[in-house]
């Protein structure tokens, strides 16, 4: 072979080598792994005036301001829930199920509440107080004297005081649920469902409670409100709530290890039995309200075991 040739053929072999992708490098972009889903972005904070300024203090029933509320026609007037922190109350307006929504916000929030009803002359024969983990009461005739304002636009407006034990303003929309919604005061007399909801059978309870409690363990807000039904305008306004994630992380705790669901009720409740992250044993069950074609959780209710 001459020279030439050979140094050409040398010459042909180093581009070729220099041409192909190392054999570990070609193996690694074949074994690369698929994209990991992208967290949600951070959400704008979500602030509006405030709907509701007052304050209350009981002994039992606890000790807080008021802050925000709905309001929801029913056929004995309008009824008035009152909160200790926001909850996204604009966003709620014009929901299917307000009351619903409210009171899930309220427990994932663990808010203290007040409510009256509102007759034809601004009148409440019953006052409720509580929060979801406290303290919780319900009095008739009592204390408490109401201003209301004049009625227009589908709102309503006024002043209570509840003499020796607090007062709040108010002006809030009338939401027009569609369908019966219960109020703190058919609740804190055990009535449970409320009528005319559908019945949602067993594995639709467990597949509620499963998805919730898999949601609200791994911080995932977003996917905790979607499960319940909470639309994407609702979802991002709840997201920028401030003081929202501490309590993500606080509603997570009440979701037990390993929480595996025992029982069901009649009360569309999911009975589950475990440890929370202190390491004390409960016997929890947690109640659902239909909303639609999805399940709200509306309450938990714990026992120490």
């Amino acid at each position: 072979m001459s020279p030439t040739r050979a140094l050409a053929i040398a010459t042909a072999a180093v581009l070729a080598a220099c041409a192909a992708p190392p054999a570990d490098r070609t193996e690694s972009v074949a074994r690369k792994s698929p994209a990991s889903p992208r967290p949600p972005s951070p959400p704008a904070v979500y602030s509006y005036p405030a709907p509701v300024k007052g304050h209350y203090e009981e002994v039992n029933t606890g000790t807080f301001d008021l802050v925000d509320g709905i309001a929801f026609g029913v056929p004995q007037g309008t009824v008035v829930y009152v909160t200790q922190k926001p909850i996204a109350s604009p966003v709620l307006v014009t929901a299917a199920c307000p009351m619903t929504q409210a009171r899930a916000l309220t427990l994932l929030r663990n808010s203290g509440y007040l409510e009256v009803q509102l007759d034809a002359r601004g009148r409440s024969k019953y006052l409720v107080a509580g929060s979801p983990y406290g303290g919780r009461s319900r009095e008739e005739n009592g204390r408490w004297k109401i201003t209301v304002g004049k009625a227009e636009n589908d709102r309503t407006s006024g002043a209570m005081v509840y003499r020796g034990y607090g007062q709040f303003d108010f002006d809030l929309p009338v939401s027009k649920p569609a369908m019966p919604e219960l109020t703190e005061s058919e609740r804190s007399n055990g009535v449970r469902p409320a009528e005319g909801r559908r019945k949602p059978s067993e594995a639709e309870l467990v597949a509620a409670y499963t998805e919730v409690r898999r949601a609200a363990r791994a911080g995932d807000l977003q996917a905790l409100l979607a499960a319940q039904g909470f639309d994407t305008k609702q979802i991002e306004a709840i997201r920028g709530l401030p003081g929202i994630t501490a309590d993500l992380e606080a509603h997570a705790a009440h979701f037990l290890d390993p929480g595996s669901p025992e029982e069901m009720t009649g009360n569309n409740q999911v009975g589950a039995r475990g440890k929370n992250p202190k390491g004390a044993a409960f016997f929890n069950f947690y109640e659902f309200s239909p909303c639609g074609d999805k399940l709200v959780l509306v309450g938990i209710g714990e026992n120490p075991q």
